[in-house]
């Protein structure tokens, strides 16, 4: 369950690609039950950024898997947007088990 949610400035035209594919191979984990939710900001204020994302991970992923993640999105996300790695900014959220509600029921890990 990788989610991201990108906020991307009105810089960004839209990529070529599978986006969540560059993800995949750029974390070498498998995009079975990855998301990218893609929104455009209308206004920046303070440090700017072209693109920022909010990954959220189930906790059961290990240390590794988290770097892979993390680094593979903003590597991904830079590729697909045409952007030096440097306007892409990643904040990693670690979401517990029950703390996620599908169809109606919460999922555990």
């Amino acid at each position: 369950m990788p989610i991201a949610n990108c906020l991307i400035t009105q810089e960004c035209s839209q990529g070529s690609g599978n986006l969540i594919e560059l993800w995949a191979n750029e974390s070498g984990i498998s995009s079975k039950h990855m998301t990218i939710n893609i929104v455009s900001s209308s206004e920046q204020l303070g440090n700017k950024y072209k693109i920022m994302a909010n990954l959220s991970l189930p906790s059961m992923w290990s240390t590794s898997d988290i770097s892979s993640l993390q680094i593979g999105l903003a590597k991904a996300l830079s590729q697909y947007f045409a952007f030096a790695i440097n306007e892409v900014h990643v904040i990693t959220n670690i979401v517990t088990s029950g703390m996620v509600v599908e169809s109606g029921q919460e999922i555990k890990w």
